[in-house]
């Protein structure tokens, strides 16, 4: 195979399309399937595969299209490899989105002008481009000044792994002082850098938050968009940050909005920040039409989308799949910038899901907000019991679930709910009242005159936090757990409304009491708290164990102080960082189920 040439794509129909090519594949491809019994991994495993170089890649989607996968293992493709896919029967947008592109990049007539390799010439600009990075990090490394934090981006296969590794190599033998710590999401991940500087030891970025600040060493991040923020903000705060590089779109879900809010942040935390953008393929020609397909396929393109002026001007509801293209690019492209956690898969919810729309605003041709909307609820009879008992999580359903598990409120799972998944409005049109505005047309939409509750779900931040409540939404649960990626607490915010009956009007004052418990930190349970019924039944499930020991803190520490002011464990209870550990240990228990076990006793006692 000419490891130069263009990469080609394989759409295929049939399930005998489908083995005839698996049975041709090389020693040098991968297969991953969640059914092949010969698959090299399943589809959820491609993270472990990033990396690493493929002559060719099998992609067994044939029970449901996976795009995460698909663009995390694109890139994997060698010049002159195949990217190969075996499509689910079913029709459905997502499928003919590809079929689409594929037809657009892939006709027959250019199938042996895509063969040829890539001119030299390319590879001198690419190489070039990578020499004169190197050069500049290794100068400077090296001389006596102090080290400035450089972060590095660019699309898959650009070569910024390479220049990490060589640039890491040279500066370890030419000034062995130098001390360098090397992490990735995976080691997986950093393989390329490693085969560049074979003497580097990993280091994973879960065990080097345990260790203790040490600003002599150098640090080093690998697709640092694969490693939460607020880790990787910590890691820079433990050590001196060196060099950081990432993909800046599709696989991880975060790397657009990693370039854009770390970016942001490092600038304002450290006094000498650089970044730099590679823009030259290594792997494989300039006008690549597996990477032009990938990019117009998945709306992966970074430049802005020129604004439509020969389109209405207005407030619509649709689905994705319904919206002429420049619409959709306009409407994701904003969703992508302004959540790190976006990913492909989004898009191919919005195209696939008839349960997910899209609300949007447009002035003078140009988007200038828009909501990703979902319908949740209500959940058929049969899983009611199984749910709010905890022995079940069906797939979906976030408000009616959460509201109905945590809170045991049992009608929330019968009731409709809208959810708002994401909001976003470009940053020159913020503070203009767009986003409520929006807010405002979705709640009097006709189409939703059936929804019973309007609410959201978000990594608690203040700032949020008052946009929504300045929208007439109020807390209704506050997550005692961090998020592992956002390294907040999950919230959930439901529009209030002057119909809601009193124990509705009791959940928003428990989530407000237990919000400001937790954000305090004090063990000062409001007097004027009035929920014995809901506390009640949050204890009640505890006892019954159905909610772990964080759901049920808030309840516990109101029920000992309402019910056993005096009782030894009250003080304990009611600091609202106590963990099980901690509880373990003044109860005398060798473990967090043991405490647990302990705990439910002595309080069904009291009962």
């Amino acid at each position: 195979m000419n490891r130069g040439g263009f990469r080609q794509l394989k759409l295929l129909q049939t399930a005998s399309q489908w083995q005839q090519a698996c049975q041709a594949r090389s020693s040098k491809s991968i297969l991953l399937s969640q059914t092949d019994a010969h698959a090299d991994a399943q589809l959820n495993r491609y993270r472990d595969y990033l990396g690493h170089e493929f002559e060719s890649v099998f992609l067994d989607c044939h029970d449901g299209i996976n795009a995460d996968t698909i663009c995390a293992l694109c890139g994997t493709v060698i010049g002159g490899g195949q990217l190969v896919i075996y499509l689910p029967h079913e029709p459905s947008a997502m499928r003919e989105r590809l079929q689409y592109f594929a037809d657009k990049y892939f006709p027959q007539t250019q199938v042996q002008e895509q063969q040829k390799s890539i001119p030299q010439k390319e590879f001198d600009v690419s190489i070039a481009e990578l020499q004169r990075l190197q050069k500049e990090l290794i100068g400077e490394a090296l001389s006596k000044n102090s080290v400035r934090t450089h972060i590095i981006t660019a699309e898959r296969g650009r070569g910024k792994s390479t220049v990490l590794g060589k640039v890491l190599n040279h500066v370890s033998h030419a000034s062995p002082n130098v001390d360098v710590v090397v992490t990735a999401p995976r080691k997986a991940n950093a393989q390329v850098l490693l085969k560049h500087a074979p003497n580097t030891t990993f280091n994973a970025w879960d065990k080097l938050l345990e260790r203790p600040s040490n600003k002599e060493k150098w640090l080093i991040i690998d697709e640092a968009a694969g490693v939460p923020l607020w880790a990787t903000q910590q890691l820079c705060e433990k050590f001196t940050p060196w060099l950081l590089a990432t993909t800046v779109s599709g696989y991880e879900g975060c790397g657009r909005g990693f370039a854009i809010h770390f970016q942001d942040w490092a600038k304002q935390q450290f006094p000498r920040v650089k970044s730099h953008q590679l823009n030259t393929p290594m792997r494989w020609p300039l006008n690549d039409p597996l990477e032009q397909w990938l990019t117009d396929c998945f709306l992966m393109d970074e430049s802005p989308v020129l604004p439509d002026p020969e389109l209405a001007d207005g407030q619509f509801l649709e689905y994705a799949a319904d919206m002429n293209e420049s619409t959709l690019r306009q409407c994701f492209q904003l969703l992508l910038n302004a959540h790190y956690q976006s990913s492909p898969n989004d898009l191919n919810l919005l195209l696939s899901d008839s349960l997910h729309r899209l609300a949007y605003t447009r002035k003078n041709g140009e988007i200038i907000a828009v909501a990703w909307l979902i319908q949740e609820g209500p959940l058929t009879p049969e899983l009611h019991t199984d749910i709010l008992e905890g022995r079940r999580r069906p797939k979906g359903n976030l408000l009616p679930q959460a509201i109905g598990y945590f809170l045991q409120q049992s009608w929330a799972l019968s009731a409709r709910w809208l959810r708002v998944a994401r909001i976003a409005v470009p940053e020159h049109e913020r503070h203009r009242g767009n986003a409520s505005q929006l807010l405002d047309f979705i709640a009097q939409h006709p189409e939703h005159g059936a929804i019973d509750k309007f609410g959201t779900s978000f990594a608690w931040e203040p700032g949020v936090a008052s946009f929504w409540e300045t929208n007439g939404f109020v807390p209704w649960r506050i997550s005692h757990r961090l998020d592992s990626v956002s390294a907040r607490p999950a919230a959930i915010y439901v529009k209030t409304a002057s119909s809601d009956h009193a124990s509705i009007r009791d959940i928003h004052q428990w989530a407000h009491a237990e919000h400001q418990w937790l954000s305090e930190s004090k063990a000062s349970i409001p007097d004027d708290l009035n929920q014995p019924h809901l506390a009640q039944l949050l204890v009640d499930a505890y006892l019954k164990e159905r909610i772990p020991f964080d759901a049920a803190h808030f309840a516990l520490a109101v029920f000992y102080k309402n019910k056993r002011p005096t009782d030894r464990l009250t003080p304990l209870l009611a600091m609202p960082t106590l963990s099980l550990k901690e509880l373990a240990s003044y109860l005398g228990c060798s473990s967090k189920q043991q405490a647990n076990v302990k705990l439910r006793k002595d309080t069904a006692q009291l009962v």
